[in-house]
């Protein structure tokens, strides 16, 4: 069910959108709002998926509510309502992104056309987001890294009229994971300013992992909470020649144990679960860094080179170079 926010000052306005509305399947209106302000105050208490707002409205218009909105949340849908047909509201309108401006009086016809074109439009992403948590509700971390490819692809196969948009619809499945698990933004090192900024699909692809890894560890440290010093100190000797033993002492668990914790909570075995981690490092720094294999395998504490690409080629069924070649611009195409 779509979640709709009517904002006007003319209460029959109001009233009449509210039984259009109503009239259509799979849309509701979960609040109503008299002006600008009210809003935004709105916006926030009923995560709206869509706002039909009028623009001439007192205390703040619908063009600087438009405005206000858009900052902190992207992916809102806004329809603007007016009865001028005016080139400046026009204007201001496709500034800040609004999905279409509607002329008044609105009749049922346009109505459910401009909803039933929404719903269109999303049946896609939304269908993306539900296998997100499908895939989250296994719990099975090699299913999550796995599918992760998939998941990418039909994302950046959508229509999109810039890069802006995917980064915009990311951080709203984001926020939406966010509120669905209740856990944090991640703080992983995906995260943070790198060097080169990777291809979208590439970023797409870290970022998303970033969020789901953050997932799968919150599930399994509410469970067992000896799980938090576990991926502790994973994190802070990724780049170190780390191993079930190194793991074990550090977090004085026998190995049995933390090898049946990472089964219950994972899927996965310890030393899986650190092999993956590394390969998604790796792939962060090909991409950001524009690092060789003998660096990355450096970095990450491995001997030899060519022991870092058999282990490489092991969980990412393909060679290095053969990933490399995939990154745009790369040289290596």
């Amino acid at each position: 069910m779509y979640k709709i926010l009517v904002v006007d000052d003319e209460a029959l306005m109001v009233a009449a959108l509210e039984q259009m509305i109503a009239m259509i399947d799979g849309f509701m209106v979960c609040a109503t709002a008299r002006n600008g302000l009210e809003a935004i105050e709105a916006r926030e208490k009923y995560d709206p998926d869509i706002i039909i707002m009028d623009v001439i409205m007192p205390d703040m218009n619908g063009i600087a509510a438009g405005k206000a909105i858009r900052k902190v949340d992207p992916q809102v849908a806004i329809y603007l309502i007016s009865a001028y047909n005016e080139f400046d509201y026009a204007k201001e309108a496709i500034k800040i992104k609004v999905s279409d401006y509607l002329l008044k009086p609105l009749s049922f016809t346009v109505v459910k056309r401009v909803l039933e074109e929404y719903r269109g439009l999303n049946k896609q992403r939304d269908a993306t987001f539900e296998e997100i948590c499908s895939i989250l509700e296994t719990r099975d971390y090699k299913t999550m890294y796995y599918k992760l490819p998939d998941i990418v692809k039909s994302i950046m196969e959508e229509s999109w009229d810039s890069a802006e948009e995917i980064i915009d619809y990311y951080y709203t499945i984001e926020t939406k994971l966010i509120r669905t698990y209740g856990c944090s933004q991640s703080t992983s090192y995906i995260n943070k300013p790198t060097g080169e900024k990777p291809p979208m699909a590439k970023w797409l692809s870290f970022r998303l992992y970033a969020m789901m890894d953050l997932i799968l560890r919150t599930k399994a440290m509410t469970d067992y909470p000896v799980m938090e010093k576990v991926f502790f100190c994973i994190d802070t000797h990724l780049e170190e020649n780390i191993g079930l033993k190194e793991v074990k002492t550090y977090c004085d668990l026998s190995q049995g144990y933390l090898s049946r914790l990472f089964k219950r909570t994972l899927g996965i075995s310890v030393m899986d679960y650190i092999h993956l981690c590394h390969m998604m490092y790796a792939k962060w720094l090909f991409c950001t860094q524009g690092m060789s294999v003998i660096d990355v395998a450096y970095k990450l504490s491995y001997n030899e080179s060519s022991y870092f690409s058999k282990i490489f080629k092991k969980y990412e069924h393909m060679t290095v170079s053969e990933y490399k070649k995939k990154i745009p611009g790369s040289g290596d195409e």
